[in-house]
């Protein structure tokens, strides 16, 4: 829903910049991950304002606006944790390779923290 969106209102309607609000828990991996990529392939700019809370991949789409168009308000909290599997009492094939296939989205959006923040690779990695 959201790709279409925005292409219309870049495309059809030449609309230049675009403003996403953003008060949420988070939600999906995958929903959170293609909003990111979206904001990323559309040609206006998209300021990225978060009002209340941005956590989890809220916290990951606000991170999608143009670098000098990311604002949280004095009072908004953006929280970040690590990513969590339903399958990790289970020791089975399924829960090692959804062990495996973390590790490379956990590597994959910590450098994608580092480059869009300008901070070292190494403040989003822990022990």
């Amino acid at each position: 829903f959201f790709y279409p969106q925005t292409k219309l209102l870049s495309c059809r309607w030449g609309i230049g910049v675009l403003f996403l609000f953003i008060n949420s828990p988070g939600g999906w991996l995958n929903s959170g991950m293609a909003i990111f990529y979206t904001m990323q392939t559309v040609t206006p700019d998209i300021y990225t304002i978060c009002l209340g809370i941005a956590a989890s991949m809220a916290s990951f789409i606000l991170l999608g606006g143009e670098p000098t168009k990311r604002i949280a308000f004095p009072r908004a909290r953006i929280m970040l944790h690590q990513p969590a599997s339903p399958y990790y009492r289970a020791r089975t094939p399924e829960f090692l390779l959804q062990v495996e296939e973390l590790h490379k989205v956990r590597e994959m959006i910590t450098r994608v923290y580092a480059l869009r923040t300008g901070k070292p690779l190494w403040i989003g990695r822990t022990k």
